[in-house]
């Protein structure tokens, strides 16, 4: 493909912008990532890094997120620096945050937001402000790697980079050793930003009897402060003790505890994303989102869903009384568990 340039003026003072496949990666020396917000959305950009920092070897690489963002990519061996960036925050600040990327002088810019903040903080490089619109669904990880390939970039076999280290492992080995957790152990993540999405207490309280009362192991609920409540409702509803973690991790120490359990069992949530980013055994249930779109895609991995007219229908709200998730028994949950676990 040719190259092409677009000749736009000097976009804020930067020098001329350019949209191009990169020839010479040598004359990229600064890279900045603009990824997404929300943390599961997040963690499915991590690809994008993990290309940057092997196509690009000697560039520092910066990271501008928003406040969810801080916990995956501070002290991340891959980033330069976390930029913060606060939709909220007052006009004042977000144009000094402009004037700081500005004097930054990127020569790449990588925007998974489409958005204009390239052409304002005068990138030499960039990717495209227009998504491409494709036809068939394809998995968010790979929509995001698009934006590289746009580029010229080699994205094949990209891998996750969810960074954690030896403080975050030991720190969960030993609340693990301190609450007298068997080595044998399933995570529960029942919560999800979305309502809809999340499977029935009733349900997950009895798949957590029948694995601790069936297959002897123990039971670990984990989610953020949020998840705390519901996690509560289903430990009510059990006839046997689960171990509850939920709001006393970070996302890092989470990821740690999923990557150590024998099986995540979680609705399409963060947590679902941090363990096929780890490589964790993954068994998700699914109701109005697309797992071609969003699915873990690990070898063994399991998606539960429901084949209804109007699932994945992708709304906030569910018009038909959430059959999707409701009509998903306990029983083949449990079953999929039992030979996963097996």
């Amino acid at each position: 493909m040719h190259e092409r340039n677009n000749r736009g003026g000097r976009a804020g003072g930067g020098g001329e912008v350019i949209e191009m496949k990169i020839k010479d990666k040598n004359a990229v020396k600064k890279i900045l990532l603009i990824t997404l917000s929300n943390i599961g959305d997040i963690v499915l950009t991590t690809p994008v890094l993990s290309v940057l920092r092997r196509e690009f070897s000697g560039a520092a690489i910066d990271v501008l997120c928003g406040p969810n963002g801080k916990e995956i990519f501070s002290d991340h061996p891959f980033v330069a620096d976390f930029i913060m960036y606060d939709k909220f925050s007052k006009p004042h600040l977000k144009k000094g945050l402009i004037r700081k990327l500005r004097a930054n002088r990127y020569d790449l810019v990588v925007d998974l937001k489409n958005s204009l903040l390239p052409l304002l903080i005068g990138a030499r490089r960039r990717t495209p402000v227009i998504r491409p619109i494709g036809r068939a669904a394809i998995h968010k990880k790979d929509e995001h790697l698009r934006n590289l390939e746009r580029l010229g970039l080699y994205v094949k076999d990209a891998q996750f980079a969810f960074y954690l280290d030896a403080d975050d492992r030991n720190l969960v080995l030993s609340i693990l050793a301190d609450r007298e957790v068997k080595k044998d152990f399933v995570v529960i993540s029942p919560g999800a930003k979305s309502h809809i999405k999340r499977w029935t207490k009733e349900a997950f309280a009895s798949v957590c009897d029948a694995l601790i009362d069936e297959l002897g192991l123990d039971i670990v609920m984990a989610g953020n402060r949020a998840d705390a409540g519901i996690i509560s409702e289903i430990k009510g509803l059990m006839k046997n003790k689960a171990f509850d973690l939920s709001g006393k991790l970070s996302l890092r120490q989470l990821g740690a505890l999923i990557e150590r359990s024998r099986l995540l069992i979680t609705n399409d949530s963060a947590p679902m994303h941090i363990a096929h980013a780890l490589g964790a055994r993954v068994l998700a249930i699914f109701g109005p989102t697309d797992p071609k779109k969003y699915g873990p895609k690990g070898k063994g991995d399991v998606i539960i869903r429901k084949v209804l007219a109007c699932s994945p229908c992708e709304a906030a709200q569910c018009a038909k009384n959430h059959e999707c998730m409701k009509l998903i028994s306990a029983g083949e949950v449990f079953e999929a568990a039992r030979k996963m676990l097996i």
